[in-house]
């Protein structure tokens, strides 16, 4: 089950920070913010138009972060994300041609695994590179939208024949509990932050960064392979706990 993969990769997380030297710098943290997402198609062909658009989102996160070397850190982090997403696609293949035009928001949570390398460090503030795993599980999808598609029509002609004729199939979708998207995913989160210190044991971050999905996002299979995109402006809090 993906929750149950998401809670593995967790534990052997927390593992292998907790390997690492004891005397390290240890924080906590939180931080939320806007996001910004779009379906993404790699495999557009001869007669499959599609347009997707940005759509807006929030996401919100707690993290762990302990130091393991001089210029970097590793971060766990737990992650949801309210995204929305739209798409039209028309397809024109012969006897498979269709049309779909939905809009979607979903509930995601998100297991990152980032690891934090200092590009920068003055008096005043100190940026860091952001890279590392993320592991997406699909909490609920809702969809509206409509269609056409083409199908395959039974007649009887005038001599008591059975014939098949292509027909258009109209339809409106409203759903609540979608399954269009998948319910797993496995992608690459990267990144710039700005850490602008507070006080002796508090810091101010400002993240800039984006997610990149490597599985389809759309599980169904006339179309194709459709990822997902996603960016986010986050602002948080990270608290020092242990020097």
């Amino acid at each position: 089950m993906p929750i149950k993969n998401i809670q593995f990769f967790i534990i052997v997380s927390i593992i292998t920070l907790n390997i690492s030297t004891s005397n390290a710098q240890h924080h906590i943290g939180f931080s939320g913010g806007y996001s910004a997402g779009s379906f993404t198609n790699f495999t557009k062909k001869e007669g499959y138009d599609a347009i997707y658009h940005l759509k807006s989102g929030v996401s919100l996160s707690s993290f762990y972060e302990k130091k393991i070397d001089s210029s970097g850190s590793l971060k766990i982090e737990l992650q949801y994300k309210w995204q929305n997403a739209d798409m039209e696609v028309e397809n024109n293949a012969g006897h498979a041609s269709f049309y779909k035009k939905s809009d979607y928001s979903f509930h995601l949570l998100a297991f990152n695994l980032i690891y934090s390398f200092r590009l920068v460090e003055k008096k005043s503030f100190k940026l860091y590179f952001l890279l590392g795993p993320t592991f997406i599980y699909n909490i609920n999808t809702a969809a509206k939208g409509n269609g056409w598609e083409y199908y395959s029509k039974e007649q009887i002609d005038t001599s008591g024949n059975t014939v098949y004729n292509l027909d258009i199939r109209h339809y409106e979708q409203n759903e609540r509990h979608s399954k269009d998207l998948s319910g797993f995913n496995i992608g690459i989160d990267l990144g710039v932050e700005f850490i602008l210190p507070i006080n002796s044991n508090m810091d101010l971050l400002i993240q800039n960064r984006y997610d990149f999905f490597f599985i389809s996002f759309i599980k169904q299979h006339d179309f194709r392979y459709t990822s997902l995109f996603t960016g986010h402006l986050n602002i948080g809090i990270r608290y020092n706990f242990r020097k």
